[in-house]
């Protein structure tokens, strides 16, 4: 009896990790795009600091950021992760770009046409002075 248990454990923890990756991918799918971003003082203020964050399939990240009187244009890459298999979140990391985007950042909420992502760790893994928080809405 025992030899017939190892094999459906087996099986069970190859289905869990093809659904788990697949949670990965959907998330991936949702991600790619272009997502605007406004700080919301500057709502208030009426002042035009938007950002363009554009995620694309090659896992590279470009964000435009068009202030009042020039714009800024940042690239780098990202990568997705979870935590605990998904149970504790997901995760992207982005790097390579300007130093004050650069971290870890928890994915709060993503969506078709939203994206809420939370700062938690700065590229060099401190977390003194990383919060960080982007409100997107999806553009396309």
């Amino acid at each position: 009896m025992k030899i017939l248990k190892y094999p459906y454990n087996s099986l069970l923890i190859v289905l869990i990790t093809i659904t788990l990756s697949s949670c990965l991918k959907s998330k991936e799918s949702k991600l790619t795009g272009n997502w605007e971003s406004q700080a919301l003082d500057d709502v208030q203020s009426g002042s035009n600091n938007l950002q363009n964050w554009t995620f694309d399939a090659g896992y590279k990240i470009k964000i435009e950021d068009l202030l009042t009187d020039t714009t800024q244009y940042y690239e780098g890459i990202y990568a997705l992760s979870s935590k605990n298999m998904g149970i504790n979140g997901y995760y992207l990391t982005i790097s390579k770009m300007n130093s004050s985007l650069n971290g870890r950042y928890k994915i709060i909420e993503l969506s078709k046409t939203k994206l809420v992502l939370h700062r938690i760790e700065l590229e060099n893994g401190s977390t003194s002075g990383a919060f960080l928080w982007k409100d997107m809405l999806k553009k396309d």
